[in-house]
């Protein structure tokens, strides 16, 4: 027999049903299959005729792993090829988000109903924020499925809601020349010439900001007019230290073309600059991207124009597109690693450009009547 009874002093009737039975794995290995506490002998045979569809099916009985997501995120943040950047971006999402929602669930029982009800309790994030804590989520999954504690792969696909109804934009030249005018003119900011500097290379070549502060005079190419974007500059606040990091993807890694406005304004720059680092300290040290990305928020409060520095990367883009430049270059230029994200922008503008259009039209000719064509005598007009 394969259904056993067991004593148990916690089981009311004394004793609870056991499945046990032999069976040889896909592999010919020979396995026992245990499995106690059925309190009704229906249940224990329920089970065991479960299990022994499995075997004949698959060839394999499976137990459901008891790991939770929590031990398992403890694995996958100490072991999985991530930058540390990204890391502790995820642990923050995970502490107040994933943690909360998921961390004490057998990972191997969740499915998309439950991720779907749990996400819609998040009500305080930006539709972008949903997306990356989604994204981790299905990365602790993969993690789970590659070290064998999920028996098959598994991707949460959820409806997050509707997108952010306002895209990032490109800043405005008048905003960006007048936070310029505010940077030349203060009188407290330590490093006035440094972001400046900053600021023109993000505008002339879209270079995110870390990419920008890790910058070394090395990468400046005046013979071929080009700059060789390979590192980033990240900030560790466990350590509060700064630290050289890799750039976002490998595609990242690539040469930008140098204008001849921005030659101009680096020649002038390192006229008095001794340092190997371009943008430095007085004493050659780096600078914290986050110091200037700070004051930048204090302009757009203060003033109420809004600028951040990843905004002259939308507006490189931008530039792009009205001027015809073929999405494939554009995508080299922007360092694109899918050609997606490129063609996406585009679309956007398209849209942006047809919306305006029409809007035009209407406010020209908002008092001019439509002509009813069924009223034209010249019929050739219709052909």
């Amino acid at each position: 027999m394969s259904i056993r009874k067991r004593k148990s002093k916690k089981a009311a009737k004394g004793y609870t049903y056991q499945v046990y039975f032999d069976y040889t794995d896909k592999y010919g290995q020979k396995k026992t299959y245990i499995k106690g506490g059925f309190l009704k002998k229906t249940d224990a045979l329920n089970h065991e005729t479960l299990k022994k569809s499995e075997l004949l099916t698959s060839g394999e009985v499976y137990k459901i792993n008891p790991i939770t997501v929590d031990e398992v995120f403890k694995l996958y943040i100490r072991s999985a090829p991530i930058k540390k950047s990204t890391a502790q971006m995820y642990e923050n999402k995970y502490k107040n988000y994933i943690g909360p929602l998921f961390g004490k669930y057998k990972i191997a029982l969740i499915d998309n109903y439950l991720v779907q009800i749990k996400f819609d309790t998040i009500t305080t994030l930006s539709y972008g924020s949903k997306d990356i804590c989604l994204r981790l989520l299905n990365n602790i999954f993969k993690f789970a499925y590659i070290n064998g504690f999920l028996k098959d792969p598994y991707k949460a696909k959820i409806n997050l809601g509707k997108k952010d109804a306002t895209p990032r934009e490109p800043v405005s030249e008048d905003i960006f020349h007048d936070y310029l005018n505010r940077i030349r003119n203060s009188k407290n900011m330590i490093f006035k010439k440094q972001y400046e500097m900053a600021l023109w290379i993000g505008y002339y070549t879209g270079a995110r900001i870390g990419e920008v502060f890790a910058l070394d005079v090395h990468d400046l190419d005046f013979e071929s007019n080009q700059i060789y974007i390979n590192k980033t500059l990240e900030y560790d606040y466990d350590s509060n230290t700064l630290y050289i990091s890799s750039t976002k993807t490998d595609e990242s890694t690539n040469t930008v073309p140098m204008p001849y406005q921005l030659k101009s304004k680096l020649l002038k720059y390192l006229e008095n600059h001794h340092f190997d680092i371009l943008i430095c300290t007085d004493t050659g040290q780096y600078i914290k991207p986050g110091n200037l990305s700070g004051n930048m928020a204090y302009y757009s409060k203060v003033t109420g124009n809004h600028i951040y520095f990843h905004q002259l990367r939308h507006a490189m883009a931008t530039r792009l597109f009205e001027n015809d430049v073929n999405p494939k270059i554009a995508q080299r230029i922007l360092r694109h690693k899918k050609i997606e994200t490129t063609l996406g922008i585009y679309t956007h503008l398209k849209e942006e450009i047809a919306l305006e259009t029409i809007n035009d039209i209407f406010n020209e000719d908002v008092h001019k009547p439509v002509k009813n064509l069924s009223k034209i005598k010249n019929k050739e007009l219709l052909n």
